[in-house]
C-alpha cells in the first residue's frame, strides 16, 4: 500500500478529488486530501490574511504524521505548495505536478503568469474584492476549458473564492530539495483550452529537466473530466498496473 497525498488548486476545495479518490482507494492505496486554509469547507476563514505559506503548512503537517514518504500530487496553484512542502521534509517518495505550476526559489504565481492575467487578476480583486478577494464563478469554468454538462457542474458545486494575496506571495526554496524527488508532470492538452497556454511551459520544463510527462485530453480539472485515466497515471508512481 502506497500513501497519496493530494493537493487541490485555486478557487477549489478537497471534495475536486471526489472522483478519483475512489479509483486509488480500491487499488488499496491510501489518499489524504488536506483541506487548506481559508478554502473548500474552511472558506468560511478566508481571509486577507490567507498566505501561500498557510498552504505549504497545512500539507506538511499531513505530511509529518506519516510513517513513511507519500507521493505527493498538487493540481495548478497546487504546484507552488508541493513544491514548498517537499523543501523541509524527507517525506516524499515523489512528486506528481498536475497541469501546475513549477516554481523555483524567490518566484509566485504572478511571476509564472503573463503580465496582463497578473493585472487582471489584480483589477477583479479591486472591483469585485476589497482588494485581495478573487470571487469563484463561471468564469474559471470557462478557462479550466469545462464544457456544459456534468463534468462542469461537479467542478461548479466545489468553488469557492481564492485570495489574490496567495498569487503574490514568493515561495522559499533555498535547497531546491524538489529537484531531488522523482517527478512525473500531467499535462492538459485539450483542443482550445483556455488556460492551456499557461501551463504548457511546464511540461516543457518538466520534460526538460528528466522528469516523466503525461498528455491527457481534458481540459485544466483532468482528474474530473477523465479519473480513470489520471488514476492509471498516478498508479505508475508505485509500479501498480
Amino acid at each position: 500500500m502506497s500513501t497519496f497525498v493530494l493537493v487541490h488548486g485555486a478557487w477549489q476545495g478537497a471534495g475536486t478529488w471526489d472522483l478519483l479518490t475512489p479509483l486509488l482507494q480500491k487499488r488499496g492505496h491510501r489518499v489524504i486530501t488536506p483541506v487548506l486554509s481559508g478554502l473548500g469547507t474552511d472558506q468560511g476563514r478566508l481571509s486577507s490574511d490567507t498566505t501561500l505559506r498557510q498552504h505549504v503548512q497545512d500539507v506538511a503537517d499531513e505530511l509529518s504524521q506519516l510513517h513513511e514518504p507519500a507521493i505527493l500530487a498538487g493540481h495548478s496553484y497546487a504546484g507552488m505548495i508541493i513544491s514548498g512542502a517537499a523543501e523541509n521534509t524527507s517525506s516524499v517518495h515523489k512528486l506528481v505536478f498536475m497541469d501546475a505550476f513549477i516554481p523555483e526559489d524567490g518566484e509566485c504565481v504572478l511571476d509564472l503568469l503573463p503580465a496582463e492575467t497578473g493585472a487582471y487578476f489584480r483589477d477583479i480583486a479591486r472591483q469585485h474584492g476589497e482588494g485581495w478577494r478573487l470571487p469563484g464563478g463561471e468564469g474559471q469554468l470557462d478557462l479550466w476549458g469545462l464544457k456544459p454538462g456534468e463534468t462542469r457542474n461537479f467542478v461548479r458545486a466545489r468553488l469557492c473564492d481564492f485570495s489574490l494575496r496567495c498569487f503574490e506571495e514568493k515561495l522559499s526554496l533555498p535547497a531546491n530539495r524538489k529537484s531531488k524527488i522523482p517527478t512525473m508532470y500531467v499535462s492538459c492538452v485539450a483542443e482550445g483550452y483556455p488556460a492551456k497556454p499557461f501551463f504548457a511551459p511546464f511540461a516543457m520544463k518538466a520534460r526538460d529537466t528528466g522528469a516523466q510527462v503525461f498528455e491527457v485530453d481534458t481540459g485544466h480539472d483532468c482528474h474530473v473530466e477523465k479519473p480513470e485515466e489520471v488514476a492509471d497515471i498516478l498508479l505508475q508512481a508505485v509500479g501498480t498496473p
